[in-house]
């Protein structure tokens, strides 16, 4: 793709933006994806083996783009009990991603566990090497994948195989999301971005309620940058999508005591956190409004345990602030090859000079 293509035309994107985006799953989705400690149904005595297991990531998600960092945060709500935190998953140097629904999957008939956020960096390194036409690298060619398209395909293939072994009927609407994929990063020429990969699934039932289950191709939604003219804030999004939400910008704008207490401890905090509220996120400080969210976050989530923070700055890259209790394990690499310099998942944001 050209470098200083609209990534906002990227193909079957729809650019509106969705602040606490909605995805939901209900309640006949979790008796099949459950905990691993839970038995899997079992499928038609034609077809013995088991049906697969996963379980979900569930929580809030908060963004914030400052003007020196993409700040990340996330704590637990809403899930069966031995469900996950959003998975955060940094992938590269200058790109973060965050894994939300049907994450960590137990396959019956094979016996492997299969950790999505374990096994993203490397099928993002994979599926970014592939090659492109030469001829147009130094002009815009709309046919061209762009980068986020090239990672869509690489989380696709791993959930493929995995969804192809549900046979049980999932009662999912057609917006409703299997699992979602949210990224962010620092693209060269571009700036800051943020953006939500949704992948639904297609069943068809074959007789004798045993379900062909199929993964659709992702569907991309740009989150960040908004709309010319709208707010730059904080962003949420929670899983499911019954979950209440935080409410962080509502409660910013009503000087929430939670907020009261943190907007006086510096002036720093109170040029970051008036940014904020003036719809200027873009203009306020990263350190100060990390600072925010270790101290505000737990209180207004309700949970003091479960937070997680991570940042991902345009000049040293990811960095964890707060990381989770424990890390996904390193996924086998028998092929892995060095990643080359300059390689799309790691290109570096330069901010422009003044």
């Amino acid at each position: 793709m050209g470098k200083n293509r609209d990534r906002k035309n990227l193909r079957s994107v729809s650019s509106r933006m969705l602040f606490g985006a909605a995805l939901l799953m209900t309640s006949a989705i979790a008796a099949v994806l459950v905990s691993p400690a839970a038995p899997a149904p079992q499928i038609d005595a034609q077809h013995p083996s088991e049906e697969v297991v996963a379980t979900l990531s569930t929580g809030h998600v908060i963004w914030c783009v400052t003007k020196d960092a993409i700040i990340l945060a996330a704590v637990p709500g809403g899930g069966e009990p031995g469900s996950h935190l959003p998975s955060i998953v940094p992938i590269g140097s200058f790109r973060i991603g965050v894994l939300l629904g049907a994450v960590d999957w137990a396959p019956g008939s094979a016996g492997n566990t299969v950790r999505l956020d374990a096994q993203l960096p490397q099928a993002v390194t994979k599926a970014t090497r592939r090659p492109t036409d030469q001829s147009t690298q130094n002009k815009p060619d709309p046919d061209q994948p762009t980068d986020i398209e090239q990672i869509g395909v690489g989380m696709l293939e791993l959930l493929r195989p995995l969804v192809s072994d549900l046979h049980h009927k999932l009662d999912l609407k057609p917006d409703e999301p299997l699992a979602e994929l949210l990224l962010a990063d620092y693209a060269e020429n571009y700036g800051p971005e943020i953006w939500s990969l949704q992948y639904h699934i297609k069943q068809d039932n074959l007789g004798n309620d045993f379900w062909n289950t199929r993964i659709q191709r992702p569907a991309y939604y740009q989150l960040y940058p908004p709309e010319k003219g709208s707010a730059r804030t904080f962003m949420e999004s929670q899983y499911p999508s019954d979950l209440p939400q935080i409410g962080i910008v509502q409660r910013l704008a009503q000087n929430d005591p939670a907020i009261a207490r943190f907007r006086g401890s510096s002036p720093a905090a109170d040029l970051a956190l008036k940014a904020i509220a003036d719809g200027h996120s873009d203009k306020a400080a990263g350190p100060p409004v990390a600072d925010f969210l270790r101290s505000a976050l737990p209180a207004m989530s309700g949970d003091a345990k479960g937070l997680v923070l991570a940042q991902v700055d345009a000049k040293r890259g990811f960095q964890w602030l707060i990381p989770p209790a424990e890390l996904p394990p390193p996924p086998s690499q028998p092929d892995s090859k060095p990643v080359e310099p300059g390689a799309p998942s790691l290109r570096k944001y330069v901010p422009p000079t003044n």
